[in-house]
């Protein structure tokens, strides 16, 4: 027994460095249970019932209203958290407060597959393999938080879409690009 637990110790780091510079996305959906500033961390009780330990990115953005500010959170929110995810730690950078016009406003990752200039149109491929096409008219873009032009934007490129929901149709809000 004494023989296992370096060899699962060794498994264990060996998994996590696999991990060194990818790093996968999520989404998660629920009501904050508390949030500790001093800790940089939030608990979300996801829709399943299930409580999640999340960080807070030091660049964190948290939408309220259509307004974004980086500390505009409180217990009980209803939330969807765009989150960046490694083998042991998840960390929020953008937080939807779902409540009064912004309630059937939603998240999503994806990975750019065209734009049309002619057109005004987006599309992207999301983490399920569908794609969706978005007018770009009343649309903003933002390349590492900056206000930009669509023609900026560039295919293949990993994104998290803010969307609306008016009846049975998603528009495009904003859409989130982050560049190193």
């Amino acid at each position: 027994m004494r023989s296992l637990i370096p060899a699962g110790a060794f498994i264990f780091l060996l998994l996590a460095c696999s991990n060194v510079g990818r790093t996968a996305q999520a989404i998660v959906a629920g009501k904050v249970k508390s949030v500790d500033w001093a800790k940089h961390e939030l608990v979300v009780t996801e829709t399943a019932g299930k409580d999640r330990l999340i960080k807070l990115d030091d660049n964190v953005f948290i939408n309220r209203g259509g307004r974004e500010s980086p500390r505009d959170l409180k217990s009980k929110d209803s939330v969807c958290v765009s989150c960046d995810k490694d083998a042991v730690v998840w960390t929020a950078n953008y937080i939807l407060v779902q409540e009064g016009d912004t309630q059937n406003w939603s998240l999503a990752h994806g990975n750019v597959e065209r734009y049309d200039p002619e057109k005004k149109e987006v599309s992207y491929e999301d983490d399920q393999g569908r794609t969706w096409t978005f007018s770009t008219i009343d649309a903003k873009v933002y390349v590492n938080r900056v206000e930009s032009k669509f023609e900026s934007v560039k295919i293949g490129e990993r994104v998290l879409a803010l969307l609306q929901k008016s009846g049975d149709r998603n528009s495009l809000k904003n859409l989130y690009i982050t560049r190193k």
